[in-house]
């Protein structure tokens, strides 16, 4: 087998380091247990280009691959390049959500990149490194003769079972906060406009079983490991599947867990009798994919909700104690700033943890994209929009320039928006955040004041001693994130 380096390069500093990379870490495991001679870097730990070109000079590695994001995409093909001027004769890898929905455009675009692999790589990689003939192993784009080809269109698996779950033997797992990912199922059914995971992991949902899931968590669990989030695009979308597992999790005797599933559930898939059972088992916070404040822009998004079944899911959520979080997108065709307003006020009714406002982006192959496409409604160059994104920090007075613009929001009124809607987040996460500290008297309004700053932000998702800290604070018993709604 050709000898591989792993590299997740992240595109901005501001996501921390709170669990190692979920996807490289299962592409890891396909090589573990392939017995493949492989190391990884993870980049958010703070690697720079150099320490990554130092490594492949000491290693000699045959070949490096990197998972691509759209978001910031030409950072990573920007190390392939360095990597390939070093080294020319180390084949370069990429693969990823970017790569699966451009396709043969990254080899046209990127001189750099060797080998460009499409869909869930954890079969195809283990093949290429193995000398298979290139044009039977499915979903890999490659060049010959100076032309660019692409034999094979990538394949889903569906036995997710047999796809080994990430053990991290390379990783430095003591660089991390305390959490572990974990994702119990692949797709998503919705139809969503912005939205980009039915192109990349398919429409229809393929689950692993609860048994396999059962045992991922007791093997964290042996080892001291107390806290999951499950970073399932439909976590809760098989119901009998939840409390499925959450008797596994009792069965087990897995206990004192903090449960989360921060990547947001839909609000049409929860009821009481879920979260109730959820909560028994050590469920503590998640998210909820609002997106908009009325059944106008919902139905325009393609949501497949409406907002009596959102807010009825975020009012039991609260009166059972969760940690909620609220996400929002903004500037949608169609949308008003009337209909932003109606947003707010949602996000302000209910008692929860904090509320976020994203500007909205077109991500290639979605219908919003097409619909921005038809009407010429960019603000510059769409993949050089999307790539500056990293640029566009979240905790930057600078968030929020638009990608592009409606009859109904110019670019001013978007940047105005961007600022109030920053704000509204900060005050809602200072609620929040005093209800963290109700436990502890007086000292949670200034708890909530400092905490709720962007500089405090800023130093909290790049800390891991202040992550830790805050999940023992947070998840304590001496917090109240239930109650009645606060005024902002």
């Amino acid at each position: 087998m050709k000898k591989i380096l792993l590299i997740y390069n992240v595109y901005s500093d501001e996501l921390g380091s709170s669990r190692p990379p979920l996807g490289t870490g299962y592409l890891a495991q396909a090589l573990e247990d392939a017995g493949a001679d492989y190391d990884v870097v993870d980049m958010k730990l703070g690697y720079g280009d150099e320490d990554v070109l130092a490594k492949i000079a000491k290693e000699g590695y045959d070949c490096v691959g990197t998972t691509v994001y759209t978001v910031g995409h030409k950072r990573f093909f920007e190390l392939l390049g360095l990597i390939k001027d070093r080294y020319p004769s180390v084949e370069t890898l990429a693969g990823g959500p970017h790569v699966t929905i451009m396709g043969t455009k990254i080899l046209e675009e990127y001189k750099s990149v060797d080998f460009a692999f499409t869909g869930e790589a954890e079969g195809s990689l283990i093949q290429f490194l193995k000398g298979a003939d290139p044009k039977t192993i499915p979903g890999l784009i490659y060049r010959e003769g100076g032309n660019i080809l692409y034999p094979v269109p990538f394949q889903r698996p569906e036995a997710l079972d047999e796809i080994g779950w990430p053990k991290y033997s390379k990783f430095e797992l003591e660089k991390y906060a305390n959490e572990m990912g974990v994702i119990t199922s692949r797709g998503c059914p919705y139809s969503c406009i912005f939205c980009s995971v039915g192109l990349t992991l398919g429409k229809k949902i393929r689950t692993r079983s609860v048994e396999e899931i059962g045992s991922e968590l007791e093997y964290w669990y042996s080892k001291g490991r107390r806290i999951f989030n499950f970073l399932d695009d439909n976590f809760t979308f098989y119901s009998e599947r939840v409390f499925s597992l959450c008797d596994e999790i009792e069965k087990r005797g897995l206990k004192g867990l903090t449960l989360r599933a921060s990547n947001g559930i839909r609000a049409d898939k929860i009821n009481r009798d879920m979260l109730v059972r959820m909560k028994e088992v050590g469920f503590k916070s998640f998210g909820i994919g609002v997106e908009a404040g009325n059944d106008k822009v919902l139905k325009i998004l393609k949501k497949g909700e409406t907002m009596e079944q959102i807010e009825g899911a975020i009012k039991t959520s609260c009166e059972l104690g969760f940690e909620v979080s609220l996400f929002f997108v903004y500037g949608t065709p169609g949308e008003t700033i009337g209909d932003i307003e109606d947003s707010i006020r949602i996000a302000k009714k209910y008692p929860v943890f904090k509320a976020d406002f994203y500007n909205l982006m077109p991500f290639p192959g979605t219908a919003l994209w097409d619909w921005v496409e038809k009407n010429s409604a960019w603000t510059g160059e769409p993949l050089e929009l999307l790539n500056s994104m990293d640029k566009n920090l979240r905790f930057s007075k600078k968030t929020g320039k638009p990608f592009f613009i409606t009859k109904e929001l110019n670019e001013k009124d978007r940047l105005g928006l961007a600022g109030k809607l920053r704000k509204t987040t900060l005050r809602i996460q200072r609620k929040g955040i005093e209800r963290v500290f109700s436990g502890y008297g007086p000292l949670k309004y200034p708890a909530g004041l400092i905490c709720s700053t962007m500089f405090f932000q800023r130093l909290f998702f790049n800390n891991n001693r202040l992550r830790k800290l805050s999940d023992r604070i947070r998840f304590s018993g001496k917090s109240k994130q239930a109650g009645r709604g606060d005024k902002i």
